[in-house]
């Protein structure tokens, strides 16, 4: 019975010195950080934070904000990147946390002096995570991390943070996540596209006002480490063709230079056979493309539409390859496909340095479009019927 109430005793105490969480933080005492930017200017890393209110996060029993809240952006200076970092800390009114950022930008300055010194602080560091999205911008990244979500939207529902929707819509620039950006960055036949994220100024209004909009166009290319340059969009409409990821893309037929239809393609099978018989690698392309009839201007063929549709293509295709090699850079990652399908043959010309990309690297270009079907419409639905019908 003694024992029994000197165990009680015990237990009673213990249980008054227990703490529980004492090192928790409330949530409202935290400032929660949801995109980062990486610049390099005079000789320091400049170190960007947006954090939003989470009030505007968070689902509201209500229609909506009448605007769009704020984004807080926080600037931190040092001569590493991680001095920077503390820089922009030490003038913070609470504490930053960073398990919730969803979105990397650097900036091109950092880009062309390397972006390997960046990597250890963002991979080092577990909380930042790999899912986030990856970014390139030659815009003030201060104003690239301001808000640019609709009206009534949270900070979070925009390009910066919800890349992949606009993407499935309308298939150009595919974003790329930090787990696919890191593994095909290490890779050395790899070459890695940043999209470039741009603020466009007059495309959409409020209250009869341009509002400005964020938007992707461009690609910056990086391999083995180096950056490659910047490509607009105008250069790029192949990629699309030669991106299996593509869900909806769009070619204007035309007929004497007369647009006659549009179609959609929405999907994309594509085949690389390299040839390793030659002095320097070659290749060959088959891209098949499955799509239907958007719009109808007037009464044309399918197979005029499948035949103008196939020589858009393998022209767009050829053109964004030149195009990349003016600047030595690889834009459909051939020689990645040498390095998966032939390692001997790839290492052997790696040695003698004939890997890089040159005008003969593709051999041919095969390209086959089919159309499933016209929509809800038919294909004689261009003109107005006779009133008497047909006799």
């Amino acid at each position: 019975m003694k024992a029994a109430r000197i165990a009680c005793a015990l237990l009673v105490l213990a249980t008054s010195i227990i703490s529980g969480c004492w090192d928790q933080k409330s949530i409202q005492d935290l400032s929660y950080l949801s995109a980062i930017g990486v610049d390099f200017i005079n000789n320091e890393y400049v170190f960007y934070a947006q954090s939003v209110d989470l009030a505007s996060v968070a689902k509201q029993e209500t229609a909506g904000y009448p605007k769009s809240p704020p984004a807080t952006i926080s600037i931190g200076r040092g001569k590493t990147l991680m001095s920077a970092y503390d820089n922009l800390q030490k003038n913070s009114q609470i504490p930053l946390f960073l398990g919730f950022v969803s979105s990397l930008v650097f900036h091109e300055r950092i880009l062309q002096k390397g972006i390997i010194s960046t990597h250890d602080i963002l991979n080092r560091y577990g909380l930042i995570r790999y899912t986030k999205w990856v970014f390139a911008t030659r815009e003030p990244l201060d104003k690239v991390l301001g808000n640019y979500s609709l009206s009534g939207f949270s900070p979070l529902t925009s390009l910066l943070h919800q890349p992949k929707d606009l993407y499935q819509q309308r298939s150009f620039i595919e974003p790329i996540q930090f787990f696919r950006f890191i593994s095909d960055f290490w890779e050395p036949s790899s070459t890695v596209l940043l999209p470039n994220i741009a603020i466009y100024e007059r495309s959409w209004k409020e209250n009869n006002h341009y509002v400005p909009r964020l938007t992707m166009d461009g690609v910056h290319a990086l391999h083995r480490g180096t950056w490659k340059g910047y490509f607009p969009s105008g250069d790029l409409m192949g990629l699309r063709w030669m991106d299996e990821n593509t869900d909806f893309a769009g070619l204007i037929i035309r007929e004497r230079n007369i647009p006659k239809a549009t179609i959609s393609i929405k999907h994309v099978g594509l085949k690389v056979e390299p040839i390793t018989t030659g002095p320097v690698p070659r290749y060959q392309l088959h891209v098949h493309l499955l799509g239907f009839i958007r719009e109808l201007m007037s009464e044309v063929s399918p197979a005029h539409i499948q035949k103008n549709a196939e020589e858009q293509v393998r022209e767009q295709i050829r053109g964004t390859f030149l195009k990349g090699l003016k600047k030595g850079a690889d834009l459909y990652g051939l020689e990645k496909e040498l390095f998966k399908k032939d390692y001997r043959a790839w290492r052997a010309y790696e040695k003698e340095h004939r890997t890089a990309p040159t005008p003969d690297s593709i051999a041919s270009i095969h390209v086959h479009v089919h159309l499933s079907d016209s929509g809800k419409m038919k294909l004689d639905s261009t003109e107005y019927p006779s009133p008497l019908g047909h006799e």
